[in-house]
C-alpha cells in the first residue's frame, strides 16, 4: 500500500519515523509532507526522509486561511498523483480536508488537550482518531485509546537504546552527573497566555544545582547573560542521548519533560496546562508538575535540589520498568493498524484490552 505522513513540529517526525521504517521493511511505499518548524527540515534530511514542503502559517487569520487552502491543494494533488491509500498525521487540518475531498482514509493521533478547537473540528474529518488512555478529551464516539504515549513511539526500549558510553561532546569527567534544563519561548499555539520561570529563578536554580552536578541549558529564547556559559552545544540528533544520560530534567518543555520521564530520568515540569500524559507520568513518580506562580516556582526548585542531593537514578530506572510493563509498543501497533486497515479498526473497537496480542 501507499501511505502519506504529514508532520509539522519536529516531535511529529520522531513520532512517525519508526512507523515509516517498519512499513518500508514490509514493502509498503511511503510519502511525507512537512512544514518548516524549528529544525524539522534538518531532522528529515538527517533521517534520509524525502519530503514535499507545505507552508507554515503565520499567526494572523489571513495567513492561516491562505495556508489551509494552499496546503490542502498540495496534499490533494499528491494523493491523486501517487494513488495514496492512507494518510497518517497528528490531526493535520490540511490532511483532514484533502483526505475528505479525495476520499482517502485518514488516521490521526491527538495528544495535546490544549490544541482545543483545531482537534475538535478536524478530528471529525478523519476516519480514525487514536489517543492515549490518559488523554482527557472525548472527541469522537469511536475514539481509539491505547495505553501508550507519543514519546513511546520512538523511545520505547524496542526502538531506542541509550548510549553505553559517556557523550564526548559534553566534556564530562568520568561518572560526572549532570542536569538538563529546558526553557521555551511560549510562542506555540498551546502556550498562548502562559509563562514560565522568571529570570531570577532561572539563575537561582542553576546556581543551586551546580553545587551537586554539572548543568546544561537548552533554550528557545534569549537567556540571562549569566546563563549563557551553560547553554548546551550539541547536534540536534543527539538530544535524546543527552536526556537519557542525564540525572535530572528541569524545565518548561512538555515534550522534553515527557521524553526524560519515559527514559527514567526524574522530570520537573512547570506549566499551567498539565496534560493527561503528564498526569500519568506523575502517577508513576517519573514526573513532578508545578504551576507558574511564584510559590510553585520555588517548590519546583526545592524539589530539584532534593533530587540532585539524592542523585539516585537507579530509583527512577526501577520506576520506569514498572511504568513500561503495561505500555504498548506504539510504533509496532500503528504499523499493524495501518497495514490491516479497515479491519484493524473493527478489531480494536471490538476488543480494546488486548492490543499487544494483535501486533
Amino acid at each position: 500500500m501507499t501511505v502519506l505522513f504529514i508532520s509539522g513540529h519536529p516531535a511529529q517526525i520522531h513520532n512517525f519515523r519508526i512507523v515509516k521504517e517498519l512499513l518500508e521493511k514490509k514493502g509498503h511505499k511511503v510519502f511525507w509532507v512537512s512544514s518548516k518548524k524549528d529544525i524539522s527540515f534538518q531532522l528529515l534530511r538527517l533521517y534520509g526522509i524525502d519530503f514535499t514542503e507545505i507552508i507554515k502559517p503565520e499567526k494572523n487569520f489571513i495567513s492561516k486561511i491562505h495556508a489551509l487552502f494552499t496546503n490542502t491543494r498540495i496534499i490533494y494533488r499528491l494523493l491523486r498523483k501517487n494513488k495514496v491509500d492512507l494518510i497518517v498525521s497528528r490531526v493535520s487540518p490540511f490532511g483532514a480536508l484533502a483526505g475528505f475531498l479525495g476520499k482517502t482514509p485518514h488516521i490521526a493521533l491527538a495528544d495535546t488537550e490544549s490544541s482545543g478547537i483545531y482537534d475538535s473540528i478536524f478530528s471529525k474529518f478523519v476516519q480514525v482518531l487514536i489517543t492515549s488512555v490518559s488523554y482527557k478529551r472525548n472527541l469522537r464516539k469511536d475514539q481509539i485509546r491505547i495505553d501508550s504515549n507519543i514519546e513511546l513511539f520512538y523511545l520505547h526500549p524496542k526502538h531506542y537504546k541509550p548510549p553505553t558510553e559517556p557523550i564526548k561532546s559534553l566534556s564530562l569527567a568520568k561518572n560526572e552527573s549532570y542536569a538538563l534544563l529546558r526553557f521555551v519561548n511560549w510562542e506555540a499555539y498551546h502556550d498562548k497566555g502562559l509563562s514560565g520561570f522568571s529570570s531570577e529563578n532561572k539563575i537561582r536554580v542553576v546556581q543551586e544545582l551546580s553545587k551537586y552536578m554539572k548543568v546544561f541549558i537548552s533554550s528557545e529564547g534569549t537567556l540571562p547573560k549569566e546563563l549563557e556559559p551553560f547553554k548546551i552545544e550539541i547536534s540536534f540528533d543527539k538530544m535524546h542521548d543527552v536526556i537519557s544520560k542525564s540525572n535530572l530534567f528541569f524545565g518548561e518543555g512538555a515534550s522534553m519533560a515527557a521524553e526524560a520521564a519515559v527514559l527514567g530520568v526524574p522530570a520537573i515540569f512547570l506549566n499551567d496546562n498539565w496534560s493527561g500524559n503528564a498526569m500519568d507520568l506523575t502517577k508513576h513518580e517519573l514526573m513532578y508538575c508545578y504551576k507558574s506562580s511564584a510559590e510553585e516556582q520555588n517548590n519546583a526548585i526545592t524539589k530539584a535540589i532534593e533530587i540532585a542531593t539524592q542523585n539516585d537514578k537507579i530509583y527512577y530506572q526501577e520506576k520506569r520498568k514498572i511504568y513500561l510493563e503495561k505500555k504498548l509498543d506504539a510504533s509496532s501497533f500503528l504499523c499493524w493498524f495501518i497495514t490491516h486497515y479497515p479491519i484493524s479498526k473493527k478489531e480494536v473497537l471490538k476488543n480494546p484490552s488486548n492490543l499487544a496480542d494483535l501486533i
